[in-house]
């Protein structure tokens, strides 16, 4: 009888303990991750999603004084990215100004004003023409993930640019 009652009682334990642990496992959901690596020989932020990892941004110059360097460059603002995902303000990429410098930033939706600031451009850049070359064409022209604006300014839909950008 006392055996019987040890078996369902470490029985009972085992299932508790196993439960407990499948539901934290289940809880965990993969957390998409933007870091800063080396993609052909240059920095470039990258987005490493559910569906796999790519580069995003490749760097190269920039012109202010002093100068960060590309790689200077592309860790801030891969953190950036990640700062805001984790806070769940990474809907949109659009262009506009800080400190009266062109900058690409973040915002909650499409003619939303900048709500946090990703990087600033170089003296004499066309934003829009930089937004749209920093990012692989390839994915903008297949997808809906380009919005513009009476204003002449353009709205990346970042959820719908991760999920279509080809894979290398």
């Amino acid at each position: 009888m006392k055996l019987r009652l040890l078996s369902l009682g470490l029985i009972s334990l085992i299932l508790a303990f196993s439960g407990s642990w499948a539901m934290s496992q289940a809880q965990e959901a993969p957390k998409n991750e933007f870091y800063c690596n080396v993609y052909r020989n240059k920095p470039a932020t990258f987005a490493k999603m559910l569906r796999g990892t790519f580069p995003i941004i490749r760097w190269g110059t920039y012109d202010d004084s002093p100068p960060p360097t590309a790689q200077t460059r592309c860790e801030e603002v891969s953190r950036r990215f990640q700062v805001f995902y984790d806070n769940g303000q990474l809907k949109y990429l659009t262009t506009g100004l800080m400190n009266q410098k062109a900058v690409i930033c973040v915002t909650d939706r499409v003619d939303g004003d900048c709500n946090g600031l990703l990087f600033t451009l170089n003296s004499g850049s066309d934003p829009k023409r930089t937004l749209l070359k920093l990012l692989d064409r390839r994915a903008l022209a297949r997808g809906e993930v380009v919005n513009e604006t009476g204003d002449k300014r353009i709205y990346v839909n970042v959820s719908d640019y991760l999920n279509n950008v080809p894979l290398d």
